[in-house]
């Protein structure tokens, strides 16, 4: 009985600490460009270059994100959306 209780324990300690993992490739969908009013692809040479809305914010770096992003990629803007698996 005690060892099933501390197996119950430990998979549960190991799901806690998969929710803060970085998610896996496949649970990261590919990017989408930030097009502009005549359906051509915003040019960048920095982040900052890419227009973006007040609640968007800028990608810190090229690992999967929580949260939705803008961010300049091969001298396009492109939007990173998080995706849960």
């Amino acid at each position: 009985m005690r060892t099933r209780i501390v197996a119950l324990v430990l998979a549960f300690a190991a799901g806690l600490a998969g929710c803060n993992a970085t998610p896996p490739e496949e649970c990261t969908p590919p990017p989408q460009p930030v097009m502009n009013g005549q359906g051509a692809v915003y040019r960048c040479v920095a982040s900052e270059d890419c227009p973006r809305s007040s609640r968007v914010s800028l990608c810190v770096s090229d690992t999967g994100t929580q949260e939705e992003c803008i961010r300049c990629l091969n001298t396009e803007c492109v939007r990173v959306i998080p995706e849960a698996c």
